[in-house]
Order: C-alpha cells, then structure tokens, then sequence
C-alpha cells in the first residue's frame, strides 16, 4: 500500500494531470473524428498549465498552509521556557543514495534547510540532543543517518546527535519519535508548509511539540514587482506540486 501511494500520488500533481490531458487531446486529434473534443482538452491542458506554473497560484496554495508560523528565535534570543529544552527533532524530507558524493550533498533541498535550522536552534540550546529523522524510502540508507553524517561535517559533535532511522512517512517518522522523546517537550524541525500535518501527527500521539518552522516558499508581499512576476515558471509549478503534495498528504492521514 505504501508503495502504491508513492506511486499514485504524482499523478495527481498539476504537471501529470497537464500531461496526461496534452496526451488525450492529441490523441483525440491525431487519431478519431472528435476533432472539438480534442481541441477543448488540449486547451484546457494549456491553461492548467500557465495557471498552476504562476507564482501567484503557487503563494494561493502555500499561504493558508504557512500563515501564522513564525521561526523560532530568529534573532537568536531564546525565550526564558525554553532553554530545558532536551530535544531538537529534524524531519527528513529526502535523500539520495550516493555514496560517492559528500553527506551535504546527499541531501535534497528540504532536507538541508532543514538540517540548517535545526543546527542552529541545537546551538542556540546547550542542554540539547540534535535528532535526525527519517527512514529509509527508496534509498540504501536511512535518511535519518544520512543527515546525521551531514550534520557531523558541518561541525556538529557526534555525541550529541541522536538518529531515528525509522519511519517511511510522516505518521510513521513522528510514531518512532515518540519513542525516544516520550513526554519532553521538544522543538520539531520542518517545511513551514509541512509543519500543520508534522504537528496533527504528533498531537495523535500525545508529544509535546514546539513548532520551528523552516523553508518557507510563499513569497510575502511586499509590493515590489519584477518581471518574473508576471510570468509562469518552472519554480512556480515547483511550488504549487509542493502545496498539492502536503494537501494530498493531510487527506490521505486523516483518511486512515
């Protein structure tokens, strides 16, 4: 079943819907009599397209997953309840598997901004045990480990890092979390847009957790314009397949 989700779920991303739509309206054209048909699915498919890669259809999606996170500390001052703080919980967000490349490297862009903030905040908390997070999903390693190999070459001591290497998915992640920091408040690490389905998880389980949102991708207005606003991109359709992931992603936790 697992297995089946992962596969099913890109398909339902706007550039396979797109796709799919480009390749019955061909198929229509090229090869039956519903000659309108094929041009109004074609069509359609275009305008899917043009819509989903804008970056304002991208900021509509990601926004009410965002709205209302802060970082935590930004500046550095941590609050006064804070510093008994025992754990900072990293959520893995993928890896690669080559071995031959540099930890840092290995990781995917999630997965680093990630990993960089919850250095920081680790930093920032003395009494604390970094925790990387993550099973292995495709790949030879956990990416629990992989991040913990990361973190280690950018500076981090060996000793005070904690690995779960367990965990295909959120559910899964936060389940094998709890394990190790039973009912310790902890800061939990993750994509802004992630953070409400990470936080849903662990309040099923009964864990304390602190939000501390990173990897932020809803552009905030701030009333400049540039020319790239004006058109679809590639980034844009990046971001709005990122937004419908984490959407799919919450119906299909609270479905089970």
């Amino acid at each position: 079943m697992f297995a089946l989700e992962k596969f099913l779920a890109p398909l339902l991303f706007p550039l396979s819907l797109v796709l799919m739509g480009l390749g019955v309206g061909l198929g229509l054209l090229w090869f039956s009599r519903w000659q309108r048909a094929g041009k109004a699915v074609v069509t359609v498919a275009a305008v899917v397209l043009v819509v989903a890669g804008h970056g304002w259809t991208a900021n509509a999606l990601l926004t009410p997953l965002e709205q209302g996170q802060v970082t935590f500390a930004p500046r550095g001052e941590v609050p006064p309840d804070a510093h008994n703080i025992r754990w900072v919980v990293v959520l893995g967000g993928g890896v690669g598997g080559d071995e031959h490349l540099p930890p840092t490297e290995c990781l995917s862009d999630a997965s680093l901004r990630r990993l960089v903030e919850g250095i920081r905040l680790h930093r920032l908390l003395p009494a604390a045990r970094l925790v990387t997070s993550g099973g292995a999903v495709f790949t030879p390693r956990p990416a629990g480990e992989v991040m913990r190999d990361a973190a280690c070459a950018l500076g981090v001591s060996p000793e005070r890092i904690a690995v779960q290497p367990v965990g295909r998915n959120t559910v899964e992640e936060v389940a094998a979390v709890a394990g190790l920091v039973g009912q310790d408040s902890f800061l939990l690490v993750t994509s802004a847009a992630h953070m409400p389905r990470a936080l849903e998880a662990c309040r099923k389980q009964g864990l304390h957790a602190l939000p501390a949102p990173t990897d932020f991708q809803a552009a905030g207005s701030d009333g400049v314009w540039t020319p790239g606003d004006i058109y679809p991109s590639g980034a844009g359709l990046h971001q709005s397949e990122r937004a419908m992931y984490e959407y799919l992603g919450r119906l299909r936790q609270r479905l089970r």
